[in-house]
């Protein structure tokens, strides 16, 4: 009998299951070890940082900014909302909040919006779905801000057909107001 303890005619038991197990364990533990040393580390750092940038995003602004982007807001909307019932006094209101060439673009088409208005038998409504500070702008009393405002604008016999528009707005105090200098439409680039 050779010199090993089994029986000559005993079937050899196979070991590349036994292998395979051990290295498919071994990647297990490995890939364990690395999310919770390297992955996980990050999701928290991901968290903090979002909780720090929440916090800029809700505050931050002194009280002049805040009025600043809030009269741009208002500004905005107002420019695409009106009322046929009440028109003369929705324009004024409009042309309230304007100034220097924005004020002669608005007071150039006033005729122009009523009488599509009356054509298509609609109002006009909108409404400020965003709003944020982008910086000063000017020196001394010329000293204003650029606000970007986004704006779903829509026709009362049409309220789920919105159509957005961004805007990049300068408003410059006047007095105890914030006025709307200067609009640009910001498109978005692909």
């Amino acid at each position: 009998m050779p010199a090993t303890d089994r029986p000559t005619g005993a079937p050899r038991t196979p070991r590349a299951p036994w292998i395979t197990a051990a290295v498919a364990g071994l990647v297990l533990i490995g890939l364990i070890v690395t999310y919770l040393a390297f992955l996980r580390g990050d999701v928290h750092d991901a968290d903090r940082q979002r909780a720090a940038n929440r916090h800029l995003v809700l505050g931050d602004l002194n009280a002049e900014e805040t009025r600043a982007v809030n009269a741009a807001a208002t500004e905005m909307l107002n420019l695409v909302s009106f009322r046929r019932a009440q028109f003369e006094s929705d324009w004024q209101r409009a042309l309230s909040g304007v100034t220097g060439a924005v004020r002669s673009d608005v007071e150039s088409k006033k005729q122009l919006t009523l009488n599509a208005m009356n054509k298509g038998k609609f109002d006009l409504d909108g409404r400020v779905t965003h709003k944020a500070l982008e910086g000063p702008v000017g020196k001394g009393a010329k000293r204003g801000y650029t606000v970007l405002v986004t704006i779903e604008g829509y026709r009362s016999t049409a309220p789920d057909a919105t159509l957005q528009q961004n805007f990049e707005v300068t408003v410059v105090r006047q007095g105890q107001r914030w006025l709307a200098s200067d609009i640009n439409n910001v498109g978005i680039s692909s």
